[in-house]
C-alpha cells in the first residue's frame, strides 16, 4: 500500500510538471501570435498601442482554457512515455499498476482541471472577452470619428456611413446615419447626434429626427423620435491567428453553451485516451505517441468546431450537438483500453511512411484552423 502511494504521487507530480511546462510554452506561442496581430492593428491606426497589454491580459483566460486540454493530454503522453522508455513501467506493474490504475491515479488531477476549465468557460472568459471587445471597438471607433470631415458621407464601418454638417465636441449637427446590412438599408436623420462614451464603449444618441427602416423596400417603415439611443459595434474585418478556434462572438447561444461545455469534457476524454496511447513497447521511446496524439487531438478539436458551427447554423448533422463527437472519442478510448497492445502498436508505428502521412494530415488541419 505504501509503495502504491509513492508511485501515485510520483506519476501525478510528473504529469503536473509536464502540464505546467506544456501550458507555459503553448501560451507563449499563442500570446505572441496574437501580440503580433495587435501590433499590426496599432501600426495601421486601428488600435492604441497602450491598450495592447490590457487586451492581451483580458484574452488570456480564453487562451489558457483552450490550451488546458492539449497541455494535459501532452503531459500524460510524455510522462507515461518516459516510464516505458526508462523501463520504470515494470516497477508500476510489479506494484499492481494496470491501465485502469493509471486512470484512477490521474482522476483527481483530471477532475481538478475540469472544474477549473468549467469555471473559466462559464464565468471568467465571457466577461473578460466582452471587455476586450469593448476596448477594441472603442479604440477603433474613437479614432475614426475624430478623423471625419464635415459635409462628407464617411464610411465608418463595413456597413455604416455617417454624414453631418458641423461638429461641436461630441455633438454632430444635422446628421444622417446609414446602415446597409443583410436586413436592408436603415437611415436615421436627426438634428443632432451625441456620442456617449461609457465603459470603453460608444453609443450613438440621436435627437429630434426620423428613422427609415428598410428604406429601399416599398414596405419601408418611417417613425419620428425625440431621442433614439443605439450601441455602435464595429465588426473587425481583420482575421487574427486561430480565428476559427477563438472567435465565437457570432455563434448562437446554444452553440456557445455547448462549446463552453466541450472544453472541460475534452480533458476527461483526452486523459483516458492518453493512457491508452502510451501502451507501447518499451524500446519505442517517450515521443513515439506524440505525433499520433497530436493528430488525434486536432482531429477531435476540428470536428468539435465543425459541429459547433453546425449547431449555430441549425445543420441536421448537429441535431444532437457535440455529444456524438465526445461519445466517439470515448468509444475509441475504451476500444484501445480493451484491445491494448495489438491496436496501439499497430496505430503507433515507427515506419516513415506512416509518420509522413500523419504529419501531412496534421499540417492540413493546422492550416485550416489558422
Amino acid at each position: 500500500m505504501f509503495k502504491k502511494n509513492i508511485l501515485y504521487k510520483s506519476i501525478n507530480l510528473e504529469v503536473f510538471k509536464n502540464f505546467l511546462g506544456c501550458l507555459t510554452i503553448l501560451f507563449i506561442l499563442v500570446a505572441s501570435s496574437r501580440l503580433l496581430g495587435y501590433f499590426d492593428k496599432s501600426i495601421a491606426g486601428n488600435l492604441e498601442s497602450d491598450l495592447i497589454l490590457s487586451i492581451l491580459i483580458l484574452r488570456s483566460p480564453e487562451f489558457i482554457n483552450l490550451l488546458i486540454p492539449l497541455s494535459f493530454f501532452l503531459s500524460v503522453l510524455i510522462a507515461l512515455g518516459r516510464l516505458y522508455m526508462d523501463h520504470e513501467i515494470y516497477a508500476y506493474q510489479s506494484a499492481g499498476y494496470s491501465k485502469m490504475a493509471f486512470v484512477k491515479s490521474l482522476l483527481f488531477q483530471t477532475l481538478s482541471l475540469t472544474v477549473i476549465s468549467f469555471f473559466l468557460s462559464f464565468y471568467v472568459t465571457p466577461d473578460f472577452e466582452k471587455r476586450s471587445d469593448e476596448i477594441l471597438n472603442y479604440s477603433s471607433i474613437e479614432k475614426k470619428l475624430k478623423l471625419l470631415n464635415e459635409d462628407e458621407l464617411s464610411h465608418i464601418s463595413d456597413s455604416s456611413y455617417l454624414y453631418f454638417s458641423s461638429r461641436n465636441g461630441n455633438y454632430f449637427n444635422q446628421s444622417i446615419f446609414i446602415e446597409d446590412d443583410a436586413n436592408g438599408i436603415s437611415i436615421i436623420s436627426a438634428e443632432r447626434l451625441k456620442l456617449i462614451e461609457k465603459n470603453r464603449a460608444t453609443d450613438f444618441e440621436f435627437l429630434n429626427g426620423k428613422i427609415f427602416i428598410d428604406a429601399a423596400s416599398p414596405n419601408s417603415l418611417v417613425s419620428s423620435f425625440k431621442k433614439l439611443t443605439t450601441d455602435f459595434n464595429e465588426k473587425d474585418s481583420e482575421e487574427e491567428s486561430f480565428e476559427r478556434v477563438f472567435n465565437i462572438d457570432e455563434l448562437s447561444d446554444k452553440a456557445q453553451f455547448e462549446w463552453a461545455l466541450a472544453v472541460p469534457i475534452m480533458i476527461i476524454n483526452l486523459m483516458i485516451l492518453g493512457v491508452c496511447l502510451t501502451n507501447s513497447a518499451p524500446r519505442q521511446g517517450r515521443m513515439i505517441s506524440l505525433l499520433p496524439g497530436l493528430l488525434i487531438f486536432f482531429l477531435y478539436l476540428s470536428t468539435l468546431i465543425i459541429f459547433r458551427d453546425g449547431i449555430s447554423e441549425d445543420k441536421s448533422f448537429a441535431y444532437f450537438g457535440m455529444w456524438p463527437v465526445h461519445f466517439l472519442v470515448l468509444l475509441t478510448s475504451i476500444f484501445l483500453f480493451v484491445r491494448g497492445d495489438t491496436v496501439s502498436n499497430t496505430f503507433i508505428t515507427k515506419t516513415n511512411i506512416a509518420k509522413a502521412v500523419m504529419a501531412s494530415i496534421l499540417l492540413i488541419i493546422l492550416l485550416w484552423l489558422i
